[in-house]
């Protein structure tokens, strides 16, 4: 670890809080629980990033969450500056509305209402960025279930760190996953081609159980809610999976099938937005992991009722029974790249799995299934500490 990262770590709460008054254990006004709470971390990893024994992961997404506050900040204080000078403006307006005839201020009352307008949209829209970039993480369907600070008076679902070594490698998994990158499948279940589907993103909350199954260990069981956000989009020109997009023979996706653009090719128009509210069950294995999946509801959103028309969709069948199958695939076993789960690291750590797509009644002959691929990324861990359980491949 970097020696100055304790030493750029205080620097950047004076930066936030003002200077730090060690008596008191306060930085300016702000007492040490208020700080913890507002990077989302407990008292202990605060006093361990405060005393220079945390790792550096700790330290470098700490010192990440401080800027972004200080950015924030920022913006809505130039958001406030603003909306001054838009007083003083309207002032002004009002002075020049007594001084000038009836026939200029009908010319010049518009002129300046769009300029205070367009200024205070400015800057509306620049601090909303931020809060809407960071809205997708914040939709989870048990989002007051699991993010409250750790001084709020609820149960959290994640495990005590007295807990942590004892449900060792799993603790090291918990916390917050996402969709590693989007993968789109073909909808061939209906009567006439041209149907797509696309995973946009997952935001994926990773916890222990504590149900000790008779077939997996103690700290190997894990239970994931997934909230996925997907699409439907429609090849208007509706042309056949076989044999552009899909090798019949192969049962592989062509190069035309990977390079198709959704977003940029005018041939495709969206037709709806997909939640889906998932539970996924996870087994994790020195060489491996194991994850079965199973479909909680799913709704639809921002129909585009013309193209259902005219092209004659029937978003309800597709929906029922066409994705109805999505959960029920194969996934593959997968290789467990973090047998020492120390080695997991948040925004970089992946676990993939290889999965067919079959739907019971309609493959057109495959004799198979629609391959793909499911990659979830370690956003944020809840135990970052290290965990002192053995990496044992014998086992």
């Amino acid at each position: 670890m970097e020696e100055n990262l304790n030493e750029k770590f205080i620097a950047k709460l004076e930066e936030k809080y003002g200077t730090w008054t060690k008596i008191t254990s306060k930085f300016g006004t702000t007492s040490f629980g208020v700080i913890a709470k507002d990077l989302s971390i407990s008292a202990s990893q605060f006093s361990k990033l405060i005393y220079g024994t945390a790792t550096e992961g700790m330290y470098s997404r700490s010192i990440a969450n401080i800027d972004r506050l200080i950015q924030h900040e920022n913006t809505r204080k130039e958001l406030s500056a603003t909306l001054e000078k838009n007083k003083a403006y309207q002032t002004k307006l009002e002075q020049l509305q007594e001084q000038a005839v009836a026939k200029r201020n009908l010319i010049l009352y518009p002129v300046l209402a769009l300029i205070i307008g367009a200024l205070g949209m400015y800057f509306f829209n620049l601090t909303n960025a931020k809060d809407d970039s960071d809205s997708n993480a914040n939709n989870h369907p048990l989002l007051e279930y699991f993010d409250h600070g750790f001084d709020s008076a609820f149960d959290s679902p994640y495990l005590r760190e007295s807990e942590a070594p004892e449900y060792c490698p799993c603790s090291a998994f918990e916390g917050e996953w996402s969709l590693a990158a989007p993968f789109k499948l073909p909808l061939p279940g209906s009567r006439r081609p041209g149907l797509y589907y696309v995973a946009k993103q997952s935001d994926l909350r990773m916890r222990c159980s504590n149900i000790n199954a008779p077939y997996v260990e103690k700290g190997k069981a894990m239970v994931g809610y997934e909230y996925l956000i997907s699409e439907i989009w429609l090849d208007t020109e509706q042309e056949p999976l076989i044999p552009k997009y899909f090798d019949i023979d192969r049962k592989t996706y062509t190069s035309s099938f990977k390079a198709m653009n959704f977003e940029e090719d005018a041939r495709f128009k969206k037709v709806a937005v997909l939640h889906a509210f998932n539970v996924n069950n996870f087994e994790i294995h020195p060489d491996s992991i194991i994850r079965r999946a199973e479909l909680t509801g799913r709704y639809v959103s921002d129909l585009d009722e013309n193209l259902l028309q005219t092209y004659e969709i029937d978003i309800k069948n597709i929906i029922q029974n066409v994705l109805g199958n999505l959960t029920k695939t194969n996934c593959e076993t997968t290789t467990n790249p973090f047998c020492d789960p120390n080695d997991l690291v948040a925004g970089e750590s992946i676990i993939g799995f290889d999965c067919t797509y079959t739907i019971e009644a309609e493959n057109l002959g495959l004799g198979g299934g629609y391959p793909y691929t499911k990659r979830f990324r370690l956003e944020k861990q809840h135990y970052s500490d290290y965990l002192n359980c053995k990496c044992s491949l014998n086992k």
